[in-house]
């Protein structure tokens, strides 16, 4: 829950003082926010773990220097654009692979505001496509793009966090945007939610029933399986082949999967059943699905990626 004005000025006053408690108490209900801003910046979950921490870490040291008429979240936001723009300066000019993000549920207090006239609606603010292609910019478009397209600020107020000027601002916001159009494909249409589920649903019986017809049937015809660096695989059949044959090896069933959500789209978590009866962690894949139809996979298959999706990234015992 959010601080009222009173609560955060006493919390800021004791954070001030030196009470470290007071800090944490403080600046809570802005730490995933500022996660998904930093996820935004860098396209990984765990440098955007890394690059909350390193935020958080310079406040508290920067603490005495905050001025209580200015916005405290714009304060924190400052900093931490201009942390993952001192990352993106230690990184190789080549852009990074992306890694999923999990949802959460919305309406949280600490979610961030968006202004519903920003280009890219909050869903989209979120989805893998959108964040694989600010991944191309400059560093210094990214803030831009993501402040002023994304949560819907004006450019004098993308200028003062940035320390610059509207019209340097205005400027890099139509050479990011040029970059970003570029990259991200057409959107779907949206599927109604309660469709989504339903498809979900019969893609894992499916999977886990290995009826390669049946999944086949759940896939567009021209769907594409994602996979970088790896070339994307084309095709329904194409696709279920692909699993089936390389990633199960000869059965679908092998595999487990359970529902979840990540970048705002139906995503599942894999595990690979054991020959012991267990579960060895093995990744995550991210759903779109348009027209009723799956319609694209993005596939992260890294197992590291289960415990932010509540998962152990362990094999578990299986029959004793």
């Amino acid at each position: 829950m959010n601080p009222t004005g009173s609560d955060q000025r006493l919390l800021l006053a004791a954070a001030q003082a030196g009470d470290e408690l007071a800090f944490q108490r403080l600046v809570e209900p802005y730490r995933h926010a500022l996660q998904v801003h930093c996820y935004r910046m860098l396209g990984s979950t765990q440098d955007a773990e890394d690059l909350v921490q390193e935020t958080l870490l310079r406040a508290w040291r920067a603490l005495d220097r905050f001025e209580p008429r200015a916005q405290f979240q714009t304060w924190l936001y400052r900093i931490a654009t201009n942390a993952c723009l001192d990352e993106l300066e230690r990184r190789p000019r080549r852009p990074e692979l992306i890694d999923p993000f999990p949802d959460r549920p919305v309406g949280e207090a600490e979610a961030p505001v968006y202004d519903p006239a920003a280009r890219y609606a909050i869903r989209e603010g979120m989805e893998l496509a959108l964040v694989r292609a600010i991944q191309q910019l400059p560093g210094r478009q990214r803030p831009v793009l993501i402040f002023r397209d994304v949560l819907g600020w004006s450019a004098p107020e993308v200028a003062e966090l940035l320390e610059s000027t509207a019209a340097s601002v205005n400027s890099a916001l139509q050479r990011a945007r040029a970059t970003v159009e570029e990259h991200l494909p057409a959107p779907a249409p949206a599927a109604l939610e309660p469709d989504e589920r339903e498809l979900l649903s019969r893609y894992i019986d499916a999977f886990e029933r290995d009826d390669v017809d049946g999944l086949v049937a759940l896939l567009r015809e021209d769907a594409v399986l994602r996979m970088p660096p790896q070339p994307s695989v084309i095709g329904a059949q194409a696709v279920v082949r692909f699993f089936r044959e390389t990633a199960a090896r000869g059965d679908l069933s092998r595999m487990r999967l359970t529902p979840t959500r990540a970048n705002g789209r139906p995503a599942v978590v894999v595990q690979r059943r054991t020959p012991d009866g267990g579960l060895a962690a093995h990744g995550v894949l991210v759903l779109e699905i348009s027209g009723g139809a799956v319609a694209g996979i993005d596939a992260f298959i890294n197992p590291a990626l289960l415990p932010r999706f509540g998962f152990s990234g362990e094999a578990s015992g299986g029959r004793s």
